[in-house]
């Protein structure tokens, strides 16, 4: 097979209402952002064109509108993205198509351990082998016995490239795309968050909140059915719709994440927002040795009775020293020791698995890498405004399981909580 080798590629970007176009890494770097935050960017639009050459001397222009919709049937339920999108996945393909071909991570070159690679917002950890099909899915020209042997097809550029040679060409394009290279990543105060739903049938724009609050459950689910949770909304198909992070900074930078409604994390079966509570509420606990999201500081019991005494209500501790429940008399003679600074500590450390150790040296100096956000946000200037959402958004999911009690009779208490 005949494959191109590339020796130089550059991307370049027209903003609309400029005749000059620039270098698209230069325009990042000036504005000190990140390629993935600016390709999203709403309020950014333009003409992008990647100007390649080949050693064999010929060259190669390729250009797409930001806002320009390209059918790409990547999968299922992926078939199109935007230009930004189409423009990014160039450069994201080849970043995990190198690492899989080499095995090696595309920056350090060190061997990629038990071939497992984080590769979405959160934490879900995925093989390899299971991120390369997600590429080549619906590839009829790419496979993986062609890739192992230094042949990819790029359908952005409709060639075959040799892998082995045009590496080395691509390397500053992903190492700045991917890694945010020469990005000054100071630590930002996030001010305020506010986030919408958008209804992709009436096109309505209302807070999440508000979602959440009016969201009724389809007739024919039983509220003690085990399958009804509190992330439903996000999992009912027939609501449909976008949802739209409003992320403003000390300063008055603002920053836009969107993302479908229907995105699960399969591993949790955890919407993206329960996601960002769940490592919020992990680092708060971990960093301020506080429970969120109350702000009650954390202590160490000598004993399960002393834990329990100290944690319930009266009556509620009246109940429990007088129960014969086997269960309960355990509670009462536990002598284990009760560290709660400790568990926060452990749990924040399991949260992040391989990777805990860089999160923690982080959270030493004070900061956060967000991974829904892509920023180093400063954690303790920022939990009020995390705080506050979430403290919003569970207001209304409680609004909606006290209408759903009067309207459908008491939910089992245990799937409530």
């Amino acid at each position: 097979m005949e494959a191109r080798v590339i020796e130089s590629i550059e991307l370049w970007f027209q903003e609309a209402g400029s005749e000059e176009a620039v270098n698209f890494i230069d325009f990042m770097l000036f504005l000190n952002e990140s390629a993935y935050s600016l390709l999203h960017r709403d309020t950014l639009h333009g003409i992008f064109t990647y100007q390649v050459r080949y050693q064999d001397g010929t060259s190669q222009s390729v250009s797409f509108d930001k806002d320009e919709w390209v059918v790409h049937e990547r999968n299922e339920w992926q078939t199109g993205m935007s230009g930004g999108e189409w423009v990014w996945w160039l450069v994201e393909r080849w970043r995990f198509v190198v690492e899989w071909w080499s095995g090696r991570d595309f920056r350090t070159g060190d061997v990629i351990e038990e071939s497992f690679y984080g590769t979405i917002p959160y934490g879900e950890i995925q093989h390899l082998d299971v991120l390369l099909y997600s590429i080549i899915e619906n590839d009829a020209l790419n496979t993986k016995a062609l890739i192992k042997e230094g042949y990819y097809h790029d359908p952005l550029l409709h060639e075959w490239i040799a892998i082995p040679d045009s590496t080395d060409s691509l390397r500053s394009l992903v190492l700045t795309f991917c890694y945010n290279e020469g990005i000054l990543k100071i630590p930002r105060t996030i001010e305020r968050i506010e986030v919408t739903f958008t209804d992709l049938t009436t096109g309505a724009v209302q807070s999440l909140a508000s979602a959440l609050e009016a969201y009724e459950k389809p007739a024919d689910l039983d509220l003690d059915d085990m399958m009804y949770r509190d992330d439903m909304f996000y999992r009912d198909e027939s609501i449909q719709g976008t949802i739209r992070y409003e992320v403003t900074y000390q300063g008055g930078r603002v920053q836009y994440v969107e993302h479908d409604k229907l995105e699960i994390f399969m591993d949790w079966d955890m919407a993206m927002i329960n996601w960002f509570f769940e490592h919020w509420k992990k680092l708060y606990e971990a960093y301020a040795e506080k429970s969120f999201p109350s702000g009650r500081p954390l202590q160490r019991f000598e004993s399960g009775y002393d834990y329990w005494k100290a944690r319930l209500s009266p009556e509620a501790w009246d109940e429990l020293i007088h129960s014969t429940d086997p269960f309960d008399q355990q509670r009462l003679t536990d002598k284990r020791p009760r560290d709660e600074i400790q568990r926060a500590k452990e749990q924040f450390e399991m949260m992040f698995n391989q990777t805990a150790e860089l999160y923690l040296e982080n959270l030493r100096h004070g900061f956060y890498v967000d991974q829904l956000l892509e920023q180093r946000i400063d954690v303790e200037s920022s939990f009020d405004a995390v705080i506050a959402l979430y403290k919003e958004i569970s207001e209304a999911e409680r609004k909606r399981r006290a209408r759903e009690q009067l309207l459908y009779g008491k939910k089992d208490e245990g799937n409530l909580n």
